[in-house]
């Protein structure tokens, strides 16, 4: 801030009137002119010192009053991050806990796939081999079926064969 100028010009001295001598008046004069100019020095001097204990004064409460802002600000962001964190903290606690609930379905799920698979397998065994017994007895009951047809159709022959031979007279 800048500081106000003090004029450092005397005063303007007065006149003396009557008889009072040079010499005396030009020593008293300069006497008086020391005493003005160290008591103008010493006044000058102590308005400079409370001047600036002053300007001092009121940057402590300006330093004061932003490091008290600036704590409370800092105070501030630390609670809300610490809010943050908790909140960040309670979504990763309930993830790992859904996270959790979720691979104990799928392992029960798999866990019954596995049991199922072990009682689909014996029965798939003796469903193929169930299969294999049936094919077995269509191809016999086939073949002997051909084997009728055949001797049918051989029966069939021989009869004709048979009445192919006779002769009819009337």
């Amino acid at each position: 801030m800048p500081r106000k100028r003090v004029s450092s010009s005397k005063p303007p001295a007065q006149p003396m009137s009557g008889d009072e001598g040079d010499i005396d008046f030009k020593h008293s004069q300069s006497n008086s002119d020391d005493h003005n100019n160290e008591a103008f020095a010493a006044v000058a001097a102590e308005f400079k010192a409370t001047w600036e204990k002053k300007l001092r004064g009121r940057d402590d409460k300006i330093v004061q009053t932003a490091q008290k802002e600036l704590n409370l600000a800092l105070q501030n962001k630390e609670t809300e991050i610490a809010n943050i964190i908790n909140d960040m903290e309670t979504l990763h606690q309930d993830f790992l806990e859904q996270y959790a609930i979720l691979e104990d379905k799928k392992r029960k799920i798999v866990a019954a796939i596995a049991e199922a698979q072990e009682e689909l397998i014996p029965l798939a065994v003796k469903n193929h081999q169930a299969n294999i017994s049936l094919g077995h007895e269509v191809e016999n009951g086939q073949l002997e079926g051909m084997a009728l047809i055949k001797g049918a159709c051989q029966s069939t022959r021989d009869i004709g064969q048979e009445l192919g031979t006779l002769r009819f007279d009337s």
